[in-house]
């Protein structure tokens, strides 16, 4: 097809041809994109909760889970958590579709920053809408058999010498 394409044009040049036709575009963007599990892990509590603080309110798209700079805080920022009204969505916040009919939109800049940020991190609301982050480097370090170091001190304390 490309050598075709030069061919005639060569030909065109040299005035044997009538003008060639123009190639198509080449493709700039991937048309179609791989369905991604969701980078935050959201409980039945917290998405109870947030529908019903989007239920509130009449012109909301969902809520925004982002961050702010906090200098008395630890980490240095601090979790929030406002309301997207419709049509102010941004395209680079990651979307959550929840079970229950609620969207909560995810900040890019805070699923990367800090230790992990909140890539794989269980999001939470108490009865008193505090929200509670428990990000992935509290749960426990699998080894790579998918054990942790008591499951492997257990099975080897329930295990005889003859056993093993």
């Amino acid at each position: 097809n490309w050598t075709r394409y030069f061919y005639r044009r060569r030909m065109w040049r040299a005035g044997r041809l009538a003008a060639p036709r123009p190639l198509p575009a080449w493709p700039t963007a991937v048309r179609w994109r791989r369905k991604l599990p969701p980078s935050v892990i959201v409980t039945d509590r917290a998405d109870s909760r947030l529908f019903a603080l989007q239920s509130t309110k009449s012109d909301v798209a969902g809520c925004r889970l982002g961050m702010t700079n906090n200098w008395g805080s630890p980490s240095g920022f601090t979790y929030t958590l406002n309301f997207v009204k419709s049509g102010e969505e941004d395209r680079t916040d990651e979307r959550i579709d929840l079970e229950s009919g609620a969207t909560l939109f995810v900040e890019r800049k805070a699923l990367w920053v800090g230790e992990g940020g909140l890539l794989g991190a269980t999001v939470d609301i108490d009865d008193k809408f505090n929200l509670i982050v428990n990000s992935k480097s509290d749960e426990p370090q699998r080894g790579s058999a998918g054990l942790t170091a008591d499951e492997v001190a257990r099975r080897a304390a329930t295990n005889t010498d003859e056993e093993r």
